[in-house]
């Protein structure tokens, strides 16, 4: 179980300080896969390094399967990260001297396991990836979606409990998006690992369990994936024949009257307070995160 209680980060520099998050409270099961989304400088990738032990809170409490990870501080907080965290960023941080093999052993070689072991044990990650018959390339001999794939061998070396990814996908087209939300969904639901990733791709989105919105360092709510799914990916046969923009357009102008519609049965008293608030609270949370998806993918 991962639980962040009153979570704040403030970053100060000369003149003056941010304040990345403001009070997040969430909690993580084992076996889930969780998707952190939200407007750029929203706190996202904040979070996942204080989650990670990356960087150290300035309030609140992160608690990792009984680790107090915010009290933790320098040596300390190297071992957590390496026993219990495996990350997995944007931007790939793979050696590129070391061949695919040897980038996976490395980690389980830093934690003090036998050469000879850590090989055993990469050559079982990168099978578990589908890389088992590249073990011997250098990521220069690799495309950009078999490497982000070797970098989740690599975050897996020494079997963590939490994996954390950092937009995995930003940089990939569609086919390698897909086998990377794949290995991510298999993590969570087949080997019980709590995934945790931050992402503006709504093909990673409709497949994780749940969608955590942060706005201005804030938890503001939470999204279904299923209703991001039957807005973007459950186009009828017409809108299949238009652009995804154009579909996510017609989709928002849809909620946007449904929202409409609510308002004035609540006006016409027939919602109450706390059906209205709930029913408005969710359709303005998908609203939203269907125009962020809208700017993600370069349309206005």
């Amino acid at each position: 179980m991962v639980e962040v209680r009153d979570l704040v980060k403030i970053y100060k520099y000369k003149g003056g300080e941010v304040q990345a998050l403001k009070g997040v409270t969430a909690s993580f099961e084992p076996g889930t896969l969780t998707c952190i989304m939200g407007p750029s400088g929203s706190g996202k990738t904040t979070l996942l390094n204080l989650i990670g032990g990356i960087d150290t809170p300035t309030g609140g409490q992160v608690n990792v399967g009984g680790i107090k990870v915010h009290a933790l501080r320098g040596v300390e907080l190297d071992k957590y990260r390496l026993a219990n965290v495996g990350f997995v960023f944007q931007a790939l941080n793979l050696i590129p001297t070391l061949t695919a093999l040897e980038n996976v052993m490395l980690p389980a070689q830093m934690a003090g396991v036998s050469r000879q072991e850590s090989a055993k044990r990469a050559l079982e990650l990168l099978r578990l990836v589908g890389l088992g018959d590249k073990a011997s390339r250098y990521p220069e001999e690799l495309s950009g979606g078999e490497q982000q794939r070797v970098a989740i061998a690599v975050a897996l070396a020494n079997d963590p409990s939490l994996i954390i990814a950092d937009e995995p996908t930003a940089e990939l087209d569609s086919q390698n998006a897909r086998n990377v939300v794949d290995i991510l969904v298999k993590l969570a639901r087949e080997y019980g690992k709590t995934v945790i990733l931050a992402t503006h791709d709504p093909r990673v989105a409709v497949n994780t369990d749940r969608i955590l919105r942060l706005e201005d360092g804030k938890l503001v709510g939470e999204v279904k994936p299923i209703d991001l799914e039957k807005s973007v990916v459950g186009a009828t046969p017409r809108e299949a024949s238009v652009t995804l923009s154009e579909i996510i357009k017609v989709k928002i102008a849809s909620v946007e009257k449904e929202i409409r519609d609510v308002e004035e049965m609540f006006r016409d008293n027939r919602l109450s307070a706390e059906e209205f608030y709930s029913r408005v609270s969710r359709l303005r949370l998908i609203k939203e995160a269907l125009t962020e998806l809208l700017t993600s993918i370069g349309s206005s």
